[in-house]
Formats: C-alpha cells, structure tokens, sequence
C-alpha cells in the first residue's frame, strides 16, 4: 500500500474522511518505520514549542490524539522491537532506525565534521556512505558510526560504559560527542515500548551532545523540528543506558586513551579454552607468514635494519611470555565474539 505525504500531512491535521484514516493507520500498522515522521508533523500542527527553552514535554491534546495513534498502530501491528539482551553490548543494533529517512547518524557526523571544520553537505556524505557501505536499509550499526570521520583523519574514539563526566570532559576538551539513545525513551514514550524492551537494550538513534551541566543536557536532534533540545540528565540517561551508554567521540587532537570493553566478566566453555590455544598458534603462523613474506627471517636478536627476528621459529619453540601474548589476544576474540552478542558452536 502507497500512502502520499500529502496524505500523511493531512492525516496529521485532522482532515482526513474516516476511510482515509483507516487506510493511513493501516499503512502505518504495515511500515511501523513511518510512524516517528507522522509525529513529527503532529508536533507543529499542535504548535509544541521545542526550542530548548524547557523541558520536552507535549500537550494533553496531543498526547490524546498521539495515544490513539500509537495504540491503533502498535495493536495492528504488533511491533516487535527485538531487543538486544543487556548481557550483551549491543554493537550490532542498526541506530537511526527513527522513521524520519535512516540517516541520522550520518547527518550527526555531518553535524560534527563541520564542527570541526570540514566543509561537507548531508548528501554527499549519505551517498559516501551508501557506497562505502556504511550505512544499511535500516540505518548504521553502533560499531560503523564515526567512519566518516575516520576517513577524514579524525580522531574517532568508540566507548561504551560511559558516564555523564566523560562526555562533560570531552566537551571540556572541544571534542564532538555523538550518543546513541533509543528515540522511544528520549520522546517520553516509554509506555509503549515492550515488556522485552524493558529488559534489554533497543538503541536505534544517534544525537549530538552539544552541553551540559550537572542538571540539564542539550542535544541536536536532526530527527526534531527545533535546532536544540534540552533534557533533564536523568531523563537522557534512560533513553542513552538502552545503548550501553555507548558514546562516539570525534576530535582533532592527537590524544589517545585506550578504552578495551570490559571481557572480564564473559563465561568461557572448557571447549573455547581449547579453541585460545588453536587460534593463538594460527595468529602466530599468520604473523611470521607476513614477516617472511616481506622478507624477514630468523635471528637470535631483532635487527630491523637486517629484518631479523627471534620469533621466527614454530609456535611451541616460543618462550611462554611470547605464547602468553598470543593467548590473551585469542581469549579476547573469544569473549568478544560473545560480548556482542553472537554464539560460537563447535560442530560435531
């Protein structure tokens, strides 16, 4: 079924004949991605004033037609969310899954590199992106966000298990903070979102930080009409916690703190701890493939200059400190696979 924005609009306004607005709810109900642009154009019918002057907060009008909407299209529907579950990060999920085009988290790293100088439009970088294969049909994964910036020569720093003093600390140093959030929480909509989605995690929006302080945070929406959207802190971290906190930090300074995801806590199976030793001695085999490739060879001391070197020899002649290295780089794949939410299974 096709549905028109002339149609939507005036659905919007209230001007529609009673058959009309069946068939846009039953469009709605068939392409739930929609449902945000719809409430978008409610938002300026009902003149709600988001300028960052207070709170987000709707009318009692709107939120009675809003309620009628959501619960006629969620019914028919059923809208599943599929959340991640919160023992896992959730670097997978598709962020600017708001229904207004997909784009936000590019049009977030547009906001950013321009920021910082770079003089770039939205539709270059979207049509960058589709060729790079960055962006998706439903969005940008977590982990691809800031790639653009990257390409660049940015500083990109990707952080989860972040708190309200690091982004206040990144903004301190200029630096550009992106947060995904999940939009549901964001809007105020919590009641509709899912018994599941409670219990996990459904990021699917990318906002720019632009300030804080220790009650309020100010935000660039691009999916808002208003330039700039301001937040109680306790508010922004319940829609920011559905992302694990995740932040992107984008800077041109040469500063860099390693930040490794915690792994300390993923089970490990007696069969993956079987699996450390295999992968550590192949990723030893790939390494001295590539150095004997560009020519280097044994030697009992390192010589860069003669492109000598003194692991050069099989896995189980390395001394055990070397053979530890390799351990832990293969235990951390291991946990990590995990961590972000995918199963390792040994066929039989």
């Amino acid at each position: 079924m096709k549905i028109s924005n002339e149609l939507l609009a005036a659905y919007a306004e209230g001007k529609v004949t009673k058959e009309e607005r069946n068939q846009v709810r039953q469009y709605l109900a068939e392409n739930p991605q929609e449902l945000e642009s719809v409430m978008m154009m409610m938002d300026e019918d009902y003149d709600i004033q988001l300028d960052g002057s207070h709170l987000f907060d709707y009318t009692d009008s709107f939120n009675y037609e809003l309620s009628n909407l959501l619960d006629d299209v969620i019914k028919a529907a059923q809208i599943s969310l599929n959340p991640v579950s919160k023992s896992v990060l959730p670097m997978m999920s598709m962020a600017a899954q708001n229904s207004v085009d997909n784009f936000c988290a590019i049009r977030c790293e547009g906001i950013a590199l321009r920021k910082l100088g770079f003089e770039v439009n939205d539709d270059e970088l979207i049509d960058e992106s589709k060729k790079d294969g960055i962006i998706k049909e439903h969005g940008t994964a977590l982990f691809n966000i800031g790639r653009l910036a990257g390409k660049r020569g940015l500083n990109v720093a990707h952080r989860y298990n972040c708190s309200i003093e690091d982004i206040s600390n990144a903004l301190a140093e200029n630096e550009v903070v992106l947060a995904v959030v999940d939009s549901s929480e964001l809007r105020g909509f919590n009641e509709y979102e899912s018994d599941q989605d409670r219990e996990g995690y459904s990021p699917n929006h990318v906002v720019v930080i632009n300030s804080i302080n220790e009650e309020r945070i100010t935000i660039i929406d691009t999916s808002s009409p208003s330039s700039e959207d301001l937040y109680s802190i306790s508010h922004f971290v319940c829609a920011w916690d559905d992302s694990s906190n995740y932040l992107v930090i984008i800077s041109k300074n040469n500063k860099y703190v390693p930040h490794p995801i915690d792994l300390s806590e993923v089970p490990i199976s007696d069969d993956l701890l079987e699996l450390r030793e295999a992968i550590a001695e192949n990723a030893h085999e790939v390494w001295a493939f590539n150095r004997m490739k560009e020519g280097w060879s044994y030697g009992p001391f390192r010589d860069d200059e003669n492109k000598l070197h003194p692991d050069l020899i099989p896995y189980n002649r390395l001394p055990e400190s070397e053979k530890e290295y390799d351990r832990e780089m293969a235990m951390n794949t291991i946990k990590f696979v995990q961590k972000i939410g995918w199963e390792l299974k040994k066929k039989l």
